[in-house]
């Protein structure tokens, strides 16, 4: 914006009003120009909606403990020395004990989905 200025003022026989007028819209277009190239270097709008993020990068088909489940399916699980909120899967008919090994399934915003694994008992 300044440089368009100077080079204005000193190459041009222009009336200062005229200048001005020119530096404004220079300078506008100019940042117009910096915000359309930084919004194709790092867009702004968000592609996926919160807890809606690909599931590659959580916990896929990872071993958890049972902290404690009720009878309803709805209890807590240790992961990665964190304690979530989770469900038992519906197709899962093993009743979860406290320090069962569990495979995570799916995850539903901030509670995961698990499954029994087979003969894995940790702290018993």
């Amino acid at each position: 914006g300044v440089a368009a200025y100077f080079v204005l003022r000193n190459w041009t026989a222009l009336a200062l009003e005229q200048l001005i007028l020119y530096w404004l819209i220079i300078t506008f277009v100019g940042d117009v120009i910096t915000a359309m190239s930084m919004e194709a270097v790092a867009p702004t709008r968000v592609t996926i909606g919160p807890g809606d993020r690909k599931f590659d990068a959580d916990y896929p088909s990872e071993l958890a403990v049972v902290v404690g489940f009720d009878e309803a399916g709805q209890g807590q699980v240790r992961i990665r020395g964190e304690t979530w909120r989770a469900r038992q899967a519906e197709d899962d008919n093993v009743t979860l004990e406290s320090g069962a090994a569990v495979r995570v399934v799916n995850r539903d915003g901030l509670t995961l989905v698990v499954a029994a694994v087979e003969c894995r008992v940790f702290g018993a």
